[in-house]
């Protein structure tokens, strides 16, 4: 048997321990791993075992889990009902974590016994998250300066200064003078680290002049990598959940073991 389902066998006993606590029955111990002889004479194992007397009649409870990641087949249903026949005089109980097929669920129904799903349920979730941060320096901008000579004899003048300031939010536009890239996106499509010059094939700036086609941008860029790890409290106090397949209800098991019913 595998630590996982070893694990699972004992938070199914710890929850129904603390159900039968919750129920005030006293002195019943709820049992892990028993062996018990059936009238046949074979001996069973049980995952999870509880029995006591009332008026001289005496209870046995057996619980059958499967720590599945598929849902229960009628096969498994049918044998932990041969099973409880051996046995005699038994309640069954079947825990699992995904689910029962439609089949496994009319015979359960059937033979009266309870299905259960059961799940441990998270603590907290852990997030990292990676950050690539360019930072990028641009150096000098070259425009046409034969383009930009046809602006000024069309505008009649014999000189122009530009000041141009640059930001991410810079955007570039077509010939037409139609918005093309923000500066932010030229760096991310085109740039890398380094020291490099970029010549766009049609990339115009407004300036006070009219539309500037620039030829050549020159940067240096270097790259950084960061990482940042969070960890969200999903709960802090509760350690599983139990949802019963055909009373369709649903109980919490707190860490203290105190049980609280849920609406489903």
């Amino acid at each position: 048997m595998n630590s996982l389902s070893t694990e699972y066998e004992i938070l199914v006993r710890d929850l129904h321990a603390a159900l039968v606590a919750n129920d005030c029955v006293e002195n019943v111990n709820v049992l892990h791993n028993v062996k018990l002889k059936g009238r046949s004479g074979a001996t069973h194992q049980i995952d999870v075992y509880w029995e006591f007397k009332v008026a001289g009649v005496k209870y046995k409870t057996c619980i059958e889990c499967k720590h599945y990641n598929h849902r229960v087949k009628k096969s498994d249903v049918a044998s932990f009902i041969a099973t409880l026949d051996d046995i005699g005089n038994a309640t069954g109980i079947f825990a699992t974590t995904v689910g029962y097929q439609s089949g496994a669920v009319l015979l359960a129904k059937d033979r009266g016994v309870r299905l259960l799903t059961i799940n441990h349920l998270l603590k907290s979730v852990n997030i990292t998250s990676n950050f690539i941060i360019p930072d990028t320096t641009i150096t000098d901008i070259k425009y046409d300066t034969n383009q930009a000579r046809q602006l000024l004899i069309e505008k009649k003048l014999d000189s122009f200064s530009l000041s141009s300031r640059w930001g991410l939010h810079t955007m570039f536009f077509d010939a037409t003078g139609n918005p093309k890239i923000s500066l932010r996106q030229f760096i991310n499509q085109n740039m890398i680290d380094g020291t490099s010059v970029i010549k766009p094939e049609e990339l115009y700036e407004q300036t006070d002049l009219g539309l500037l086609r620039v030829t050549e941008i020159h940067y240096k860029q270097t790259t950084s990598f960061f990482e940042s790890s969070q960890e969200i409290t999903v709960n802090d106090a509760t350690r599983a959940i139990m949802e019963d397949v055909l009373e369709n209800y649903a109980l919490y098991l707190h860490d203290d073991s105190s049980i609280t019913q849920i609406e489903t």
